[in-house]
């Protein structure tokens, strides 16, 4: 893939990139606490632990991502699915991170770039009735 269709990738993929790896980081946290969870456990069975202890559980409280972008809407094509002929497009916004080598390569103005912030806290499940 070239690199210019490498940098520039919807702005949903950028989110869904970002939602997925602070996932995956609260999950290795998990797993993580749960292992020495277990190793307290066999050290107080076997009593070579004196002291009832739990692993600490760590949570991600937020998370905050910036991005200084360029934007741009890009035609996706709509293909017939029985011909494959094109039948319109779906615009689509595009976001090309914005760094010295993207502002040589492109000649782009840091004044006219965007910046594309989000923030990922968590919240409890909701409660179900039996």
């Amino acid at each position: 893939m070239p690199t210019e269709r490498w940098l520039s990738r919807p702005v949903k993929e950028f989110v869904r990139s970002v939602a997925v790896s602070v996932a995956e980081g609260q999950e290795e946290l998990d797993r993580r606490s749960a292992r020495i969870q277990r190793e307290i456990e066999r050290e107080i069975a076997a009593g070579d632990l004196e002291y009832d202890l739990d692993a600490s559980w760590l949570r991600f409280s937020e998370v905050e991502a910036d991005l200084e972008t360029t934007l741009s809407i890009e035609g996706e094509e709509i293909r017939d699915p029985d011909t494959g002929a094109v039948r319109g497009y779906r615009p689509t916004v595009v976001a090309t991170p914005l760094n010295s080598r993207t502002r040589s390569a492109y000649d782009v103005d840091a004044e006219i770039a965007s910046e594309i912030r989000l923030r990922i806290a968590p919240v409890p499940p909701e409660r179900r009735e039996p």
